[in-house]
């Protein structure tokens, strides 16, 4: 398994595994983002950080430059760095989703008020 999502337009991965960091096992990986920044990494650290079986969650840009973000996960024995991820990804969408429920619901409230 190296890569999670099918690949973009110009033929390159999103989203992948880092070379030479399937030794360490199922339960640390290094995922490689291009085209995301702090943006994604820090949602995602946040979101694996709250899953009780995350051991270690950290991100990094190597380079300003350069437009690719690393994604450090460590998980507890049996329970795959993967599965954290894909977790992390669906609890993010559901946050976003209820958060973007309260903000048109606090806008509306206040139209009605204003009127």
């Amino acid at each position: 398994m190296s890569s999670l999502l099918p690949p973009d337009k110009d033929g390159g991965n999103r989203l992948s595994v880092l070379e030479g960091d399937t030794s360490s096992g199922e339960e640390c990986r290094t995922y490689v983002f291009r085209k995301e920044n702090h943006t994604l990494g820090n949602c995602l650290r946040t979101m694996l950080l709250k899953n009780p079986q995350v051991q270690f969650a950290g991100y990094t840009i190597p380079h300003p430059s350069e437009d690719v973000m690393h994604l450090r996960i460590q998980t507890v024995e049996g329970y795959p760095a993967q599965s954290a991820l894909r977790k992390a990804f669906v609890d993010l969408k559901t946050h976003a989703s209820q958060l973007k429920t309260k903000f048109v619901t606090a806008v509306d409230n206040f139209e009605k008020e204003g009127s």
